[in-house]
């Protein structure tokens, strides 16, 4: 056995969150005692240990020092790279780092709720005769539990170069500058444009992502060159960075589009070159700076040009954009049926329940969708510039598939409505409930999605979607029921997320974390109108975390903290 293979980490068993534990397992004790056992029951014994596990309540590994690069990235090529890998077999793909975490099938910091550890923990996968020994579940459980980080410096390396030991290794994480750190605010923020300067969002990166991406994005790009953000343009491929800041005559990718001075073809390869004028605008851009001018350098180039969009398009232009952009959306999803439309005030209603529960439907979005536009805007703004989409589903398997078209992974269980941002969409998705006790579920769901929506459309971060949402629909539905379950479950959810530092990253499994969300934000929001007071500072051009702590007289990370001590502690069994 390697060494790498023996860092494994103890799980505790207990009866549920809270309590105490009742055995401790380390999978390093269920080992080889000798070959012919490690070949008949070792395995077997194991797996149905994993299950028994996942069964009887939390499993939570001790943080362990696994590296992804080193350890997971082989692990995962040997074991996966054939069906998951290489292929995409069931709709998952794990061709990158970046790529497994979007799927949603690891959860940092919680190894037991993570779908990665139960499939192979159960013994459904690897398939083929395949066989993950115990000391490699281990390993995989303890980088899970550690946080899943990654060492790579490019998150994207297609994930079968690393198991080659073909990518470089992370840099050391620079110190933030004094002040940023004092003020809370990251050290590399968007540089709002001045007047006369070109837009990256709006004028480079649609050029960018439109003629660049197919040859210089996905898992394996021309001349290891990514162009799918800034950060990614700037790092450069094989022939080094292509971009000079403050020298566009010197930068390279302007050299290759106008096809002058440079060894091999002009590019776009094989395409229609450039138009002049569009040339000039991104040399312009590189002569001033080549800064961002909205979201972050890490930000896709599909986002940023998405943000751009929400800046230089008029409301009914935007309107149109995101309406035809949501219908794109689910013919991707769902492209088998054609789904009921419909536009009621700001909300564009999207989704396939028979035709007179989806007019009825509608007709409940427009009236939410005022209620929710008086919590959150003043006089006669909108609800969002462009407006919502609202997606409804009769049944979960769309649900599902319109998850993962949208997040590129699993639905989470028990997840039933979510908002965000896809591309230009502003949107919420729903699935509606069949049957229930509380006549107004289906209201509260839609109200959620709906205000979540619209501060996604807002740039907010994905917490505060999902918390906000949950705010904002307690007061326009206060008497579902499944308001008071928010409540209820906001504590439990904040226990299963774990610190404020996991909670603002969006660790923890997705429904726990709505819960931890929509309790915090609840708990900030009381009985005023904060939310209008946050909504007018993003409106008026205020970062998120400016806007927040102007709103809540504090930071995202000390408010939550405060919150959770104030939490009923959970009541455990007597020793």
């Amino acid at each position: 056995m390697s060494s790498d293979a023996a860092v494994l980490a103890p799980v505790r068993v207990g009866p549920g969150r809270g309590s105490v534990p009742v055995a401790t397992v380390s999978l390093a004790t269920v080992s080889f005692a000798s070959t012919s056992f490690a070949s008949g029951l070792a395995v077997p014994l194991v797996m149905a240990l994993g299950l028994i596990l996942v069964m009887a309540g939390p499993v939570q590994a001790q943080p362990a020092a696994v590296s992804f690069s080193r350890q997971v990235a082989p692990l995962l090529a040997r074991q996966c790279g054939g069906c998951h890998v290489a292929g995409r077999k069931g709709g998952f793909q794990m061709a990158s780092y970046a790529a497994l975490m979007q799927s949603g099938m690891v959860q940092p910091r919680v190894a037991d709720a993570s779908r990665l550890v139960e499939v192979i923990a159960t013994g459904d996968m690897p398939r083929g005769g395949g066989r993950v020994s115990p000391q490699e579940l281990g390993l995989l459980s303890a980088w899970i539990a550690s946080g899943a980080e990654c060492d790579l410096a490019d998150p994207t390396t297609p994930l079968e170069a690393v198991a080659r030991g073909m990518a470089p290794p992370a840099a050391p994480p620079a110190r933030p500058a004094p002040a940023a750190m004092a003020a809370g605010r990251p050290t590399t923020p968007a540089r709002q444009a001045r007047p006369g300067d070109v837009s990256f969002a709006a004028e480079v990166a649609p050029v960018l992502f439109e003629h660049c991406g197919g040859c210089h994005g996905g898992t394996n790009p021309g001349n290891r060159l990514r162009i799918d953000s800034l950060t990614t343009l700037v790092r450069g491929g094989r022939s080094g960075p292509p971009v000079v800041a403050g020298k566009s005559g010197e930068s390279l990718i302007i050299q290759k589009l106008r096809g002058v001075g440079i060894d091999g073809a002009r590019m776009p390869l094989g395409r229609t070159p450039l138009a002049d004028d569009v040339i000039a605008t991104i040399a312009r851009w590189i002569d001033q700076g080549a800064e961002i001018d909205l979201l972050s350098p890490d930000t896709s180039l599909e986002q940023v040009a998405a943000a751009g969009r929400v800046v230089s398009l008029s409301d009914a232009e935007l309107t149109q954009v995101r309406g035809d952009a949501a219908r794109v959306l689910w013919r991707r999803a769902i492209p088998d049926e054609e789904p009921w439309v419909g536009r009621r005030g700001r909300v564009t209603v999207i989704g396939n329940l028979p035709e007179p529960r989806m007019e009825e439907l509608a007709d409940q979005a427009e009236a939410i969708g005022d209620r929710i536009r008086e919590e959150l805007v003043s006089g006669d703004a909108p609800l969002l510039k462009g407006g919502v989409v609202l997606y409804l589903f009769r049944n979960g398997y769309d649900y599902s598939a319109f998850w993962q078209q949208a997040h590129g992974g699993e639905r989470p269980r028990g997840m039933v409505g979510h908002a965000g941002m896809f591309e230009d969409v502003a949107y919420g998705a729903v699935f509606v409930p069949s049957s229930s006790t509380d006549p107004a579920a289906a209201e509260a769901l839609m109200a959620e999605q709906i205000a979540g929506a619209s501060l996604a459309g807002r740039g907010t971060p994905a917490w505060f979607v999902r918390g906000g949402g949950r705010a904002v629909a307690g007061k326009v539905v206060p008497k579902a029921a499944a308001v008071r379950d928010w409540r209820s479950d906001a504590a439990d959810g904040a226990r299963a997320v774990g610190s404020p530092a996991d909670f603002l990253k969006g660790l923890g499994e997705p429904v726990a974390a709505a819960s931890a969300a929509g309790g915090f934000v609840m708990s900030l929001t009381g009985t005023g109108n904060r939310m209008r007071q946050c909504v007018a500072a993003l409106d008026g051009g205020a970062g998120f975390e400016t806007a927040f702590a102007e709103t809540f007289r504090g930071g995202p990370e000390t408010l939550y903290q405060t919150w959770l001590a104030r939490l009923p502690k959970p009541r455990g069994r007597a020793r």
